[in-house]
């Protein structure tokens, strides 16, 4: 965390708090809805086999959301762990300074640019 100051930083932890209480709620209200309204609908308010599928299909969608929001708040966690580890800002692969800007578009980045780059495309060069 050495190249983060505390001006910098708090607002990055506020932007977390924000978002995990953002996602906390929306897990909560999918989940609901999803129960309530997907399963109801497959026990026979829907009329024909395309209708289930397509119920059956909006419920795995929101399944999947739910589960990406779950992975989201994961990384909240450890994220503020790494803070309390003091390795909060610092990439994983190649121990650099993850860019400031980076931190505010995804406070819960784990990878400076350019190894986020090669995380995500193996085949591709280091640029220096």
């Amino acid at each position: 965390m050495r190249h983060l100051t505390q001006r910098q930083l708090r607002p990055l932890l506020h932007a977390m708090d924000r978002r995990e209480r953002d996602l906390r709620a929306r897990i909560g209200e999918e989940r609901e809805r999803t129960t309530s309204e997907g399963y109801a609908q497959l026990e026979g308010m829907v009329g024909d086999d395309a209708d289930k599928a397509f119920v059956e299909t909006s419920v795995d969608f929101e399944s999947v959301m739910i589960d990406r929001q779950l992975k989201e708040l994961g990384d909240i966690e450890a994220a503020r762990a790494r803070v309390a580890e003091g390795t909060f800002g610092q990439c994983i692969d190649c121990a650099g300074p993850i860019e400031y800007e980076r931190l505010r578009a995804y406070p819960p980045a784990v990878r400076c640019a350019e190894c986020q780059t090669l995380h995500e495309n193996p085949g591709a060069r280091p640029t220096t």
